[in-house]
């Protein structure tokens, strides 16, 4: 058995693989972190592989829970994995984009663009033989309304919904998001497809995946779980079997 962990900003991610299937996953609230020692001890992993965006404190205490497991904290390099890191500081580039475009280029996505829609929204260009070209981040849904919320007087948090002409203060916030995330994404998909002279796919991943999907004009891809699945083929390049 062998435990993924996404330790992301807001959520842990777990994954359990064995006997080349998933075993089992499950998600907790980062301010909930302690009940990850629950499933290290109950899963009792041979190896554990971690990507950890959450800061040092929060690694310090994962590592602690490990308690001496073999593991490994993916962190990202210039060439490795099949993925080129073009960032002009490569290790600086967050784990949780590296791992997503690990994933894709070993799915058979690139070329694409990947658009990870969470508490931020990163969008990154692959290119078709694993070269990172770079990237954007900007707010994630909840990021702007809550900026809205608590940088102005008028702009009350309302439910609304997305609408070609909003005539609600809350359908346009939700529209005015919708279009601020979903124009980000095809700008890059844009840039990509005119470099490569070739249409491409975006793929998007995140809690506001479904949601942004039907707002792009091109081809879409939703996978859930990129995370996981970098880690699981960082997991392969280390020779760790998950058979």
């Amino acid at each position: 058995m062998i435990l993924l962990l996404d330790i992301g900003n807001t959520r842990v991610k777990w994954g359990c693989r064995e006997a080349g299937e998933w075993r089992g996953q499950g998600a907790l609230a980062l301010d909930r972190i302690e009940g990850l020692g629950a499933v290290i001890a109950e899963s009792s992993p041979a190896w554990v592989g971690v990507c950890c965006v959450a800061g040092e404190a929060t690694w310090r205490r994962i590592e602690a829970m490990l308690a001496g497991r073999p593991h490994h904290r993916l962190q990202p390099e210039f060439e490795a994995h099949g993925i080129v890191n073009r960032y002009d500081r490569p290790e600086s580039l967050g784990a949780d984009r590296y791992a997503g475009l690990i994933a894709c280029r070993r799915r058979g996505h690139a070329p694409c663009v990947l658009a990870s829609a969470g508490t931020a929204l990163t969008v990154d260009a692959l290119a078709g033989d694993g070269e990172f070209l770079g990237g954007m981040i900007l707010p994630g849904a909840a990021l702007m309304r809550r900026a809205l919320a608590e940088g102005t007087a008028a702009v009350p948090v309302l439910a609304g919904a997305w609408q070609a002409f909003p005539r609600s203060t809350g359908d346009a916030v939700a529209t005015g998001i919708l279009t601020a995330l979903a124009g980000t994404v095809e700008a890059m998909r844009t840039r990509l497809a005119d470099e490569l002279a070739r249409e491409v796919p975006v793929v998007l991943t995140g809690g506001d995946a479904e949601g942004l999907a039907g707002h792009l004009p091109g081809p879409v891809v939703i996978e859930n779980n990129l995370v996981l699945e970098g880690l699981l083929w960082l997991a392969r390049d280390l020779g760790v079997s998950d058979a």
